[in-house]
């Protein structure tokens, strides 16, 4: 059987990038490649093939995808409920709630 979500997760650049929004999550926030040391231009690639591969198999949600002068960047990006429960088999203890309203 051919786990897709968890064969988006084996490279070590999609480790870096889960880690980024794990870290983060329930908070969307703005991916740039240099936020994850991607910023070589073949590295650039990289970036943007393991974030095609990462939404593909409904690890992770975003709202636009842009590639400019500064590099591409991943806009309001988080983890899906597919992709928490997927990752969190690799994560331990779970992540922790945060509070954001009193």
């Amino acid at each position: 059987m051919n786990d897709e979500p968890a064969q988006a997760f084996k490279s070590a650049d999609a480790k870096t990038i889960v880690d980024a929004l794990w870290s983060n999550w329930p908070i969307v926030m703005t991916l740039r490649a240099a936020d994850v040391d991607m910023i070589a231009p073949d590295r650039v690639i990289d970036f943007i093939r393991t974030f095609q591969e990462l939404s593909d198999a409904g690890l992770i949600s975003y709202e636009a995808f842009v590639v400019g002068p500064g590099g591409p960047q991943v806009i309001d990006t988080a983890l899906t409920a597919r992709g928490r429960a997927v990752l969190s088999a690799y994560y331990h203890p779970p992540v922790a709630l945060r509070q954001l309203a009193s």
